[in-house]
């Protein structure tokens, strides 16, 4: 059972995002020392410790027990330095000079990477692309935290189809076309030869239609790279049309509320449930009038690509 309880925290966590990101006039160093205080809670939440327990970003036992938990991962030990050191110039009284916007904008940036690594570390132990729920509701997540994730999955998991698929919308939605048709281009070669049905939507069609139907059908569909680019495309047209649905967790929060609890008791279900349910706490929703016709998109990262085979 998880010692660290998110409600738990939620007084602070939402005292700290509000003082970090949603205070008027906060200065610069403000905004970082009290973003280096929320990264404790984040490890907090990545060693599942308690609120008895003792944490300091530069206590060494600390570190120790979070290269161990992490297995050292770059993703969250980088993070976690840059975030730190940040943070100390901010909090303690021997950097007289100006904190800058630039300064702002990296720290957060680290920040996203400690919330990223949290997904990385789920879906290592809960393969990615296995419950389609899932896949919908971590879609709800800020594009660039997706984009974070998924590259790093990627790196450790390059034959799974329901990760390129992803990767290629969140890195249109967090960069842009160009960037996205690049990456695939850059995949060509493997994709082309790459069917584009999930082992488990293939497994599916054997049972339901047998097995020489299914494999008709998994032959005549289309190969991961021509299926990718024409997401691509498709969805770069619906947000130069109509802009993106949401692009942070602010403008996310009511879909999030009314779509992202994904149902079901299993483990996975409920340590993934209390991911998102973490990453969402004290963050307050902004006015989206898209989500009010949503319907009227094309939302294409939560659909399910087997069904064009």
């Amino acid at each position: 059972m998880a010692v660290f309880n998110n409600q738990a925290y939620s007084a602070l966590v939402k005292d700290l995002l509000n003082d970090a990101f949603y205070l008027d006039s906060r200065s610069n160093r403000g905004t970082i020392s009290t973003i280096r205080q929320y990264a404790e809670v984040i490890i907090r939440k990545v060693l599942d410790l308690s609120n008895e327990d003792y944490v300091t970003l530069g206590n060494r036992k600390i570190l120790e027990k979070i290269k161990l938990r992490s297995n050292n991962n770059p993703l969250l030990l980088k993070a976690l330095e840059n975030i730190t050191t940040i943070g100390n110039k901010c909090t303690h009284t021997q950097t007289l000079g100006q904190i800058t916007e630039q300064e702002v904008e990296k720290t957060i940036e680290h920040l996203f990477d400690l919330y990223a690594y949290l997904f990385v570390h789920y879906f290592n132990e809960h393969r990615f692309g296995i419950n389609e729920e899932i896949q919908s509701s971590f879609s709800i997540l800020p594009p660039i935290i997706r984009y974070i994730v998924l590259e790093h999955l990627f790196e450790q998991d390059k034959e799974n189809v329901a990760i390129i698929d992803k990767l290629s919308l969140a890195t249109l939605k967090a960069f842009d076309e160009a960037r996205a048709i690049a990456w695939l281009d850059e995949q060509k070669e493997k994709l082309l030869n790459m069917a584009s049905v999930t082992p488990e939507a293939a497994l599916d069609l054997k049972t339901k239609l047998g097995e020489s139907t299914a494999q008709i059908i998994i032959s005549q569909g289309p190969n991961m790279y021509d299926l990718c680019v024409d997401r691509v495309r498709t969805v770069s047209q619906t947000i130069q049309e109509k802009g993106c649905l949401y692009d942070d967790f602010e403008s996310a929060v009511d879909l999030y509320k009314e779509k992202g609890i994904v149902k079901g008791e299993l483990d996975e279900i409920t340590d993934f449930n209390n991911l998102m349910e973490f990453v969402y706490l004290g963050r307050k929703a902004r006015l989206n009038e898209r989500l009010q016709q949503k319907d009227s998109y094309i939302i294409m990262d939560n659909l399910s690509f087997e069904t064009n085979s």
